[in-house]
């Protein structure tokens, strides 16, 4: 079995690795669900929608305002998609490419929302659309981005596009201020 070295506690298996953060990923997904629904049940569609995307985008600027500043002050670049990647604060041992549509452990939870809570299908990936997108946008205060296939929907693999925005560098933001 692999293992993973860590500078603390010596070598972890890299299965326990795997599973203890797609465990932790679990508890986000079902607590964005209850989030989502709590807001849905009481303000309805559209101001359940207006202050998910609220709270989501506040909290993917304060991330990428985070990543950007620890690269800035390590000298290193925040131009690029790939200084971006470089960056990243995400536990990409959970992510699992060879498991296809269940590769990305929110996806593999909020699917099982879809049937009993079909509002649900619009909320999930509006969240990756939201935290995605505002991430970068405010990482490299040039870039933007969208999702061109999301397996929370279909297929097996999230696919996206960066691209040059002529808005962001202005401070507006897709989804905020």
């Amino acid at each position: 079995m692999a293992t993973i070295k860590t500078e603390l506690t010596g070598t972890v298996e890299k299965q326990r690795s795997v599973d203890q953060i797609r465990k932790a990923a679990r508890q986000f997904a079902m607590q964005y669900f209850h989030f989502c629904k709590t807001l849905y049940e009481n303000f309805g569609h559209d101001k359940a929608k207006e202050l998910v995307q609220q709270t989501v985008f506040n909290l993917a600027k304060d991330r990428a305002e985070q990543m950007r500043n620890k690269a800035l002050s390590e000298g290193k670049a925040t131009d690029t998609v790939e200084d971006f990647m470089a960056a990243i604060d995400l536990p990409f041992d959970g992510w699992i490419p060879e498991w296809g549509e269940n590769h990305c452990p929110y996806a593999e939870v909020w699917r099982t929302y879809f049937d009993e809570y079909p509002w649900f299908k619009e909320f999930a990936p509006f969240y990756c659309d939201v935290i995605d997108t505002t991430t970068i946008e405010t990482f490299t205060h040039r870039l933007s981005h969208r999702i061109t296939q999301n397996v929370i929907v279909s297929g097996t693999a999230c696919l996206r596009e960066y691209y040059e925005s002529d808005r962001v560098p202005k401070g507006e933001y897709t989804y905020g201020e």
